[in-house]
């Protein structure tokens, strides 16, 4: 086994597509004991995280020469569920359509408000688009850290309304603005009947990423 540093955006069934490992192997294999307690869900990893991998070469396709070869690839999907709303409300049974993944078909939110996608895990973002107003919403995919670190808990708070980060470069996450955060926090403890410390403890991380749906 090698290790394999996760970036932003990657996730246990998209690296094990990528480099050609069975996922579910590699996650209970002892190497990656200390990972695996650590990261709960493996379709929630951090950038920086250490993976350990198969340290073998990728299997190669069978070429026969000055024939036609024909291969069918297997793309692995990922689900993901995004609940829109509008001034607390939430904008159900509404007309979208997904651009990015090559299908115009148009769908329906349902009685949440939720948007259901279905992407193959090479697909890092997507656009939603609501066929009555021409409103777009972008949502990344595999981006989510995980609920119990800062960046997780900005996510989070930024989806809820409880944090309105200022932009920092090309991530809004990655600011490091400690009092901002806390008072959101202080926020979500507040509306959510927990203790308010503005720390982000296991109860509170718990009921974040409950809040939020993952």
């Amino acid at each position: 086994m090698k290790p394999y540093v996760i970036k932003q955006g990657d996730y246990l069934l998209k690296v094990a597509h990528l480099l050609g490992f069975d996922a579910d192997k590699v996650w209970s294999d002892p190497k990656n004991a200390e990972l695996k307690t650590k990261r709960k869900d493996p379709s929630m990893l951090k950038a920086g995280d250490i993976l350990f991998v198969p340290d073998e070469p990728k299997k190669k396709l069978k070429l026969n020469p000055k024939q036609s070869n024909t291969y069918v690839a297997h793309v692995p999907t990922v689900k993901v569920a995004v609940a829109v709303a509008h001034d607390n409300e939430p904008l159900k049974n509404k007309k979208y359509v997904i651009e990015g993944l090559g299908d115009d078909t148009e769908h329906t939110t349902d009685g949440d408000g939720a948007i259901h996608i279905e992407a193959p895990v090479h697909v890092r973002e997507v656009m939603v688009r609501f066929v009555e107003t021409g409103m777009r919403l972008q949502v990344a995919i595999g981006d989510l850290d995980p609920p119990d670190t800062p960046s997780g808990a900005r996510m989070r708070l930024a989806n809820l309304g409880h944090l309105a980060e200022k932009l920092a470069g090309s991530d809004p996450h990655i600011s490091r603005d400690v009092d901002a955060l806390a008072g959101a926090i202080k926020k979500f403890q507040s509306v959510s009947g927990l203790p308010i410390t503005g720390l982000l403890d296991q109860m509170t991380s718990d009921a974040l990423a409950k809040a939020h749906g993952a």
